[in-house]
């Protein structure tokens, strides 16, 4: 009985080392094929490679757009409403911009603003046109990176042809700051992205000066969980409010002038239809604001409380 359970156990003993002879045989060119496969892939198959952001022939980007608007407000005061007017009568803007970038230097830029009127005759019969006025815009911006501000030094013309004499156009300094909160608040892109605008008159209203102090914020209901969603996917929604500040501008003193309160809602129209990024982009873009008049709408023309909207058709590239 000894001998037979040592014959059995001799036979059991081999039969698994015999098979696990033969699985180990087995797996070992299985192993080895798999490994010179990977090597293989390695060897033959590149690695995938972001697809490089599409560049211009020259640093120069260009915009214009094309704003149909009920009233023309600036500064709190309304330009485009005469008394008896009743319905609203169209307003239009077209804005063209120029930027060279200058690298490390910064960029150097230029803008063209044009104003049509289509109520200019009922509100001065002397007019011998509807284009009531066109500004003309230099500066040169940088952006301070370690600071995260942006800053921007120019020079505006404004030009009235309705008017006459040394009333035809006069000339402006600015300085603008815009500040990128988002390091502040810990997130991806800024949250109240503010700027300060400030304004030196140096012919007209020699002397005069207005200061803006804004803030505004883009919603894109892409990053709110509509990137899946037909046409949500393509708007933001901006809401955004600007405190005007007078001295001597408009008064013999420094006054709170007004609070302009926006709301913009914008469409990716370049994005929707599929439209190549090294072609620009397109957007279409529907707006309300309103202007509070505060400590000198009993002093000026023009100031008081306004709703206005219209609507902006944008490219830029």
């Amino acid at each position: 009985m000894r001998i037979g359970a040592f014959g059995n156990g001799l036979k059991v003993g081999v039969v698994v080392l015999a098979l696990a002879g033969a699985s180990a045989w087995a797996a070992e060119p299985a192993a080895t094929w798999l490994g010179a496969a990977a090597s293989l892939a390695a060897v033959e198959t590149p690695p995938v490679e972001a697809a490089p952001e599409p560049t211009k022939p020259i640093p120069l980007s260009i915009g214009i757009d094309y704003t149909l608007v009920s009233d023309y407000v600036w500064r709190g005061v309304n330009l485009s409403e005469y008394r008896g007017e009743g319905r609203e009568r169209a307003n239009h803007q077209m804005n063209v911009g120029l930027s060279y970038d200058l690298g490390d230097c910064g960029s150097i830029n230029a803008g063209f603003w044009f104003e049509w009127y289509a109520g200019q005759k009922a509100m001065d019969p002397t007019s011998d046109g509807h284009l009531q006025e066109v500004d003309y815009t230099l500066s040169w911006s940088y952006d301070i990176e370690p600071l995260a501000v942006g800053v921007e030094v120019g020079w505006i013309a404004y030009q009235f042809p309705q008017a006459s004499g040394d009333l035809q156009t006069t000339h402006e300094l600015f300085v603008g700051l815009s500040f990128d909160d988002s390091k502040l608040f810990g997130t991806d892109s800024g949250v109240l992205n503010p700027t300060v605008k400030y304004y030196y008159d140096i012919d007209l209203v020699e002397g005069g000066q207005f200061l803006e102090l804004g803030i505004s914020h883009d919603f894109a209901l892409a990053d709110l969980g509509c990137d899946e969603t037909p046409i949500l996917k393509d708007l933001t929604v901006t809401p955004s409010a600007t405190l005007g500040i007078d001295h001597r501008y408009f008064t013999g003193s420094t006054k709170l002038a007004n609070v302009l309160y926006g709301l913009a809602l914008s469409y990716d129209l370049g994005g929707a239809i599929g439209m190549p990024e090294n072609c620009g982009s397109l957007n279409l873009t529907g707006f309300i604001n309103y202007s509070q008049a505060l400590g000198i709408q009993s002093d000026v023309p023009g100031y008081k409380d306004e709703f206005f909207g219209g609507m902006t058709v944008g490219y830029s590239w």
